[in-house]
C-alpha cells in the first residue's frame, strides 16, 4: 500500500513539475489574428490592439483602436502596390490620442504611402505610411510613421 502512495506522489511531483516547466508563448499584443496596424508616434511605440477593420467601398478605410482609447485612421484613395502622397484631401489620415485630441494629414505638409501588397482576391492589404499629422486647433503636430497589414470587407 505505501509503494502505491510512494509511487503516485512521484507520479504528481513529476507531473507538477513537468507542467510548471512548460512555458506559455507569449502573445504579441499587437497581432489581431494574424493582422496588425502599428506606428510609432513621436517616438513611441504604438498599435491597435483592441479592434481593427477595414472596408474598401469607396477608399479604403481602416481602423484601429488602442487599449487606452487612442485611434488610427488611415483613408486611402490610393491602394495599388506603388508609392503615393498623403495629405488632407488625398490617403487622409486621422489620429486621436488618449485625452481626444486629433491629429490629421494636411495638404501642405505632405507624407508618403508605400502599397506593398493589395490582393484583390483574397481582400488583403499591406502598407507603410509616413507623416506629420497636425491639429486643427492648435497647430500641433504628430511624426507618425507606420506599417498595417489587414483583410478588407467590400
Amino acid at each position: 500500500m505505501s509503494n502505491k502512495i510512494i509511487s503516485c506522489a512521484l507520479f504528481f511531483a513529476a507531473m507538477s513539475l513537468a507542467f510548471a516547466s512548460c512555458k506559455k508563448d507569449k502573445k504579441d499584443e499587437c497581432d489581431l489574428d494574424g493582422y496588425q496596424l502599428k506606428a510609432t508616434v513621436n517616438g513611441s511605440d504604438w498599435c491597435a490592439n483592441q479592434t481593427l477593420f477595414a472596408d474598401n467601398a469607396i477608399l479604403l478605410t481602416i481602423n484601429g483602436i488602442r487599449d487606452d482609447g487612442s485611434t488610427l485612421t488611415l483613408e486611402f484613395d490610393s491602394t495599388e502596390v506603388g508609392t503615393f502622397v498623403i495629405k488632407g484631401d488625398t490617403n487622409h489620415i486621422l489620429y486621436t490620442d488618449a485625452l481626444a485630441l486629433g491629429y490629421e494629414s494636411t495638404n501642405d505638409n505632405p507624407g508618403t504611402l508605400t502599397v506593398t501588397q493589395n490582393d484583390k482576391s483574397n481582400n488583403k492589404f499591406k502598407a507603410n505610411f509616413n507623416v506629420t499629422l497636425r491639429n486643427p486647433v492648435t497647430a500641433a503636430s504628430v511624426a507618425l510613421n507606420g506599417s498595417v497589414e489587414v483583410l478588407y470587407t467590400e
